[in-house]
C-alpha cells in the first residue's frame, strides 16, 4: 500500500529535521527533570514513594498542556504545506491517492510525536530506578500509552485541519484557536448548559446540570486524558472523574453522583477520546478529497 511509503518518507524527513531533536530534548529533559524532582524527595506529593508519584506529577497540567501544543506544531502544515508549495501535485502524480497522503501523513507525524515521548519515559524510568523508587510497571506502561495516544489524537486533529484548509495561515489559526478552546475556554462550553436550561426552559435541576456538565467536560480530549491518567494513581473511578475538584464542591458532587454513573465510566470517556482521534482526520480527508488543487 502506498500510504506506507508516504508515512515512511514523512517520518524519515522528520528525522533529518532539527525540530525532531528539539522535541526529543524537550520531552527527555522534562521527564528526567520530573523524575529527579520526585526521586530527590523535592516533590510535595501525598503518595507512597513509587512511580505513581511521578505519574501524578506529570499527569496534570504538565503533559496535558505541552503534548497537544507540540503535536499541533508538528502536524498543522503536514498537508497544506505540500499544497502551498505545489509538491502535493507531484506526490499525487505518483501511485498515491489522496487517502494515501492523509493516512501516510497521519502515521508519519504520529511517529514524530510518539518516539520522543517514548524516549523520555524510558529515560525517566531509568532515573527513577536509580533513585531506588519502586517501579509500578503496569501503571507506567499504561501512562506512557495514554500520553502517546494524547499526542497522536492532536496530530490527528492537526492533520484534519491541514487537509481541510488551503493555506498554512488558516491551518495555524484554526489549530491555535482549538488549543485555546481546549485549554482555556472549555469551561464556558459547560456553562452554556446553564443558558440552554434557562433559555429553553428545560427544567433541569442543579443536580442534573452538574451531571451533564461532567459529561461535557470529558468531551474535551485533554480533560479526558487527565481523568484516564488519574485512574492509574487514585483510589476509584469516581475519584478520577472528580480529580482536581476539592472542598465543598467535591462533597457536593459525590453526594449527587453516589457512585460512578455509566456515562462517566472509563469506557465512555475512552470513546469520547477516540472520537477526537477519528472524526477530525476523517472530515479533513473528505474536504481534501473534494478540493481543487
Amino acid at each position: 500500500m502506498t500510504w506506507k511509503a508516504v508515512a515512511r518518507k514523512d517520518f524519515h524527513d522528520s528525522l533529518r529535521s532539527r525540530w525532531f531533536w528539539v522535541i526529543s530534548a524537550i520531552f527527555i529533559g522534562l521527564f528526567i527533570g520530573s523524575a529527579y524532582f520526585v526521586g530527590a524527595g523535592l516533590g510535595n506529593i501525598d503518595q507512597q514513594v513509587s512511580t505513581d508519584a511521578f505519574l501524578a506529577l506529570l499527569g496534570g497540567q504538565v503533559v496535558a498542556l505541552l503534548v497537544p501544543l507540540i503535536a499541533l506544531v508538528v502536524a498543522y502544515n503536514a498537508i497544506v504545506g505540500e499544497r502551498e508549495s505545489g509538491t502535493i501535485k507531484l506526490m499525487l502524480s505518483l501511485p498515491h491517492s489522496r487517502q494515501d497522503v492523509v493516512v501516510g501523513k497521519l502515521l508519519g507525524r504520529s511517529g514524530v510525536i510518539a518516539v520522543p515521548i517514548l524516549l523520555g519515559m524510558v529515560a525517566a524510568g531509568i532515573t527513577l530506578v536509580v533513585f531506588g523508587i519502586n517501579l509500578e510497571i503496569v501503571n507506567y506502561l499504561l501512562f506512557t500509552f495514554l500520553t502517546i495516544a494524547l499526542g497522536v489524537t492532536f496530530v490527528s486533529i492537526a492533520i484534519g485541519i491541514s487537509a481541510a484548509t488551503s493555506t498554512n495561515r488558516r491551518s495555524m489559526v484554526v489549530s491555535v484557536a482549538l488549543y485555546v478552546l481546549f485549554t482555556q475556554l472549555w469551561t464556558y462550553v459547560r456553562r452554556g448548559l446553564l443558558h440552554l436550561n434557562d433559555n429553553l426552559s428545560l427544567g433541569w435541576e442543579t443536580a442534573q446540570i452538574a451531571k451533564y456538565g461532567l459529561f461535557v467536560k470529558y468531551f474535551n480530549p485533554i480533560r479526558a486524558y487527565e481523568t484516564l491518567a488519574a485512574t492509574l494513581y487514585v483510589g476509584s473511578t469516581l475519584d478520577a472523574r472528580l480529580y482536581g475538584v476539592s472542598g465543598i464542591q467535591l462533597q457536593a458532587y459525590k453526594q449527587i453522583l453516589g457512585e460512578t454513573p455509566f456515562y462517566l465510566s472509563d469506557a465512555v470517556v475512552v470513546a469520547q477520546f477516540l472520537l477526537w482521534l477519528l472524526i477530525p482526520v476523517a472530515v479533513g480527508y473528505l474536504l481534501f478529497d473534494r478540493a481543487e488543487l
